[in-house]
């Protein structure tokens, strides 16, 4: 009877575990795809509903008192900010999603910047 080369044993569990742990990585970050998806869909047009109705609003305000300045500086200042942090959040949410739906490994790479971004959005 042969003698068993442990180090051959414990590489070949170690090429196995690493398989299944990578597998499952891989499908439930596949799984995120809709949720990420759905997210930065519902980003862009709620940002857009805002901005809208901020230039509504603004252009009211100027119509009815008259004056080109005042309120209208405002809104315009709050929606370069809406647009500025929602195009970031935007970015670099199809920086994650491209690679993902290729079913590429570079998107491991792309999860630390989109949670990064999202704490900054928040903040």
């Amino acid at each position: 009877m042969p003698k068993a080369n442990t180090d051959n044993i414990a590489m070949g569990i170690l090429t196995i575990c690493y398989t299944i742990i990578e597998e499952e990585a891989l499908s439930s970050a596949r799984s995120a795809l809709p949720y990420l998806a759905i997210s930065l869909s519902l980003n862009i047009m709620l940002t857009i509903m805002i901005v809208v109705r901020l230039a509504l609003l603004g252009q009211s305000v100027r119509t009815t008192t008259g004056s080109p300045a005042g309120i209208s500086g405002l809104c315009k200042a709050v929606s370069t900010m809406l647009i500025e942090s929602s195009a970031l959040f935007a970015v670099s949410s199809l920086l994650v999603i491209a690679p993902m739906a290729a079913r590429n490994v570079v998107t491991k790479t792309f999860y630390s910047i989109l949670a990064q971004t999202q704490v900054r959005a928040l903040l």
